[in-house]
C-alpha cells in the first residue's frame, strides 16, 4: 500500500457496534451499507434500493472493494456525511429491538441539532444544551476543514510523486530487458517466416509508449511496456511460450 496514503480500511467501534470505514481519496470516509443494515437489522436489498432512488442519498452512494470474510468484494458504500441523514429517514419500527433505543435516541438528538441550526435566532439566549450543540458543531466544522486541508496536502504530494515518476526514466536493467525482449520476438519470428520485423517493432513500441528510445521510457510506464511486450509476443508468436525472456524480480 502507498505509504503516502492512510490505511484504506479501518475497523472501529461505535455505540458498542463494530463498523468498518473505507477511505476514499478526495471524498473522505465511507461506510458499507450492508454493515449498517446488519447492525440495525434492516433489509439490505430494500434499503439499498431506497438509497438508490432517493435524490439526495444516492449522491453519496459509491462502489468499493471491501474485505469481507477474508475476501475483497465490491459492495455499496455511503459517504460519511450522508450517514446521519440516512439514519434520520429510517423508521424505528423497522430496526431490531436491541438497536431501536439507540436509533430513537439519535433521532431525538437530531431534532434538537436541526432546530439549533435552522430555527434559533440570535435574540434568543442559548440554553446549556444549545451551547453544547454549538460547540459540537464548531468541532465538526474544524474537523471537516482539517480533513479537507489534509486531503489537499495528500493531493499535492501525489502530484509531486507522479511528476517525479514521469520524469524519472527506467533503470538500465529495465531498458535492457525491453530491448532484449523486442529483439527476441523479432529473431524468433524471423526464424519462422524469414521476415525481419525488428525495426517495425521498435518503431511501434516508441509510438505506443510515447518514447524516443528504450532508456528514455518513464519509470511510471514500465508496467505498460511489459503489457505491450506480452501482447506483441502473443500477436507474432501465439504458440511460443518462450517468446519473451523471463522477468527477474529485481526488474519489477
Amino acid at each position: 500500500m502507498d505509504p503516502l496514503l492512510p490505511e484504506k480500511y479501518q475497523e472501529f467501534e461505535f455505540e458498542g457496534d463494530a463498523l468498518l470505514s473505507v477511505y476514499r481519496p478526495g471524498k473522505g470516509i465511507a461506510l458499507p451499507v450492508r454493515t449498517i443494515c446488519a447492525v440495525l437489522g434492516l433489509d439490505l436489498k430494500s434499503q439499498s434500493e431506497r438509497i438508490r432512488n432517493h435524490e439526495v442519498l444516492r449522491q453519496g452512494l459509491r462502489k468499493n472493494r471491501v474485505p469481507i470474510d477474508g475476501k475483497a468484494r465490491e459492495i455499496a458504500v455511503l459517504l460519511h456525511k450522508y450517514i446521519p441523514f440516512w439514519l434520520a429517514t429510517i423508521s424505528p419500527h423497522q430496526v431490531r429491538d436491541e438497536a431501536r433505543p439507540k436509533l430513537v435516541r439519535y433521532q431525538t438528538e437530531l431534532v434538537d441539532v436541526l432546530a439549533q441550526i435552522y430555527l434559533r435566532t440570535s435574540a434568543v439566549p442559548a440554553t446549556t444544551a444549545q451551547q453544547r450543540i454549538d460547540e459540537a458543531l464548531a468541532d465538526i466544522r474544524r474537523l471537516v476543514e482539517s480533513q479537507l486541508n489534509h486531503e489537499k496536502r495528500l493531493t499535492i504530494v501525489e502530484e509531486i510523486v507522479g511528476d517525479i515518476q514521469q520524469r524519472t526514466p527506467v533503470s538500465a536493467a529495465q531498458a535492457e530487458y525491453i530491448q532484449r525482449s523486442i529483439k527476441r520476438i523479432a529473431k524468433r519470428f524471423e526464424q519462422r517466416t524469414e521476415r525481419d520485423i525488428f525495426g517495425k517493432l521498435f518503431a511501434q513500441f516508441c509510438i505506443d509508449l510515447g518514447t524516443p528510445r528504450y532508456d528514455a521510457l518513464p519509470e511510471a510506464k514500465y508496467d505498460d511496456a511489459l503489457v505491450w511486450l506480452r501482447q506483441t509476443a502473443q500477436t507474432y508468436l501465439p504458440d511460443d511460450p518462450d517468446a519473451l525472456p523471463p522477468v527477474q524480480e529485481s526488474l519489477l
